[in-house]
């Protein structure tokens, strides 16, 4: 048996004929028909029922499907832990931050000799997978304090410790075009009235810990949420476009606030967001992520 045979198996499954997988997979239907037989007549049993009116997936079909698609997931992560011709590999996985972007330059500009480095951007559930997994060294993640308990026994089950670097409070990010511009702060009251863009669904994201700060002086159910994205390069250029606000970290190291953003700090938000980066227990830790690690420790 063949990679190749479940990924054509698997895209014929998502399209439905063999037809539209030969377009999405750039080459012909009699190609594809012949690549799924040959794995039919391997496992001796048929994967699709053909009729005049199309393809239907077997119950057998749907069966191999599920294992197939864990097949090439993991085929995948393997594939990700590959090194280069060149160079160690230093991976690492944060949230979306464009101060981690500019210290990654740093990192090139420090380490150009020695490392390749493979970036991941995601939420802390995403990041402390792929830390998991072994595809990032290293994971830089934020989370409210009041779940640093739960979340250090969600990390226990998967062999990961997470080191504390610093505590900082929520803000407001606003662009030249917000009303609030001008302004340094922000009252819990007069947030229901923004319109916000926020990452993507999270439960460790900021959104879910405000009505915990300042004794529920606001719920997150009164945030008006016009625009959801994971890419940091929409969220900047809505914050510089448009009148839209997002949560985030108050912490703007000087030399990579180069955009004109602003941020408005929230008036009575005590500090109670703790970043940190996440390792595998027991593993020994590259210079190179010592390096990221204690840089950022002294960007906070």
């Amino acid at each position: 048996m063949e990679l190749k045979q479940l990924e054509y198996f698997i895209v014929v499954c998502e399209q439905g004929s063999f037809n539209r997988a030969a377009e999405c997979l750039y080459t012909s239907q009699p190609n594809v028909s012949k690549v799924i037989l040959s794995l039919e007549r391997e496992l001796g049993r048929p994967l699709f029922e053909r009729s005049p009116r199309g393809l239907r997936i077997t119950p057998y079909g749907r069966t191999v499907r599920e294992y197939a698609r864990v097949v090439l997931r993991h085929t995948a992560i393997i594939r990700s832990m590959a090194d280069y011709g060149w160079g160690k590999k230093f991976s690492l996985a944060t949230y979306p931050s464009n101060m981690i972007a500019h210290l990654l330059a740093d990192f090139y500009t420090h380490w150009q000799e020695r490392y390749v480095v493979e970036h991941y951007e995601g939420t802390v559930e995403e990041v402390s997978g792929l830390v998991a997994r072994g595809q990032a060294e290293l994971g830089i993640v934020y989370v409210a304090q009041r779940q640093l308990s739960s979340f250090r026994h969600i990390l226990s089950h998967k062999k990961l410790v997470f080191q504390p670097l610093d505590v900082k409070e929520a803000c407001i990010y606003v662009g030249p075009h917000h009303p609030y511009y001008v302004r340094d702060s922000i009252d819990f009251s007069q947030l229901s009235s923004q319109r916000f863009i926020g990452g993507v669904h999270d439960y460790f994201a900021v959104e879910h810990h405000l009505e915990r700060v300042s004794l529920g002086a606001i719920s997150t159910r009164d945030l008006n949420y016009a625009m959801h994205s994971n890419s940091d390069h929409v969220i900047i250029s809505a914050l510089l476009h448009t009148d839209l606000c997002s949560l985030g970290l108050n912490f703007m190291h000087q030399p990579y606030s180069h955009y004109d953003i602003k941020t408005l700090r929230i008036n009575g938000c005590e500090p109670f967001l703790t970043i940190g980066c996440i390792r595998q227990e027991g593993e020994p830790h590259s210079e190179a992520a010592d390096w990221f690690v204690e840089q950022f420790r002294q960007l906070l």
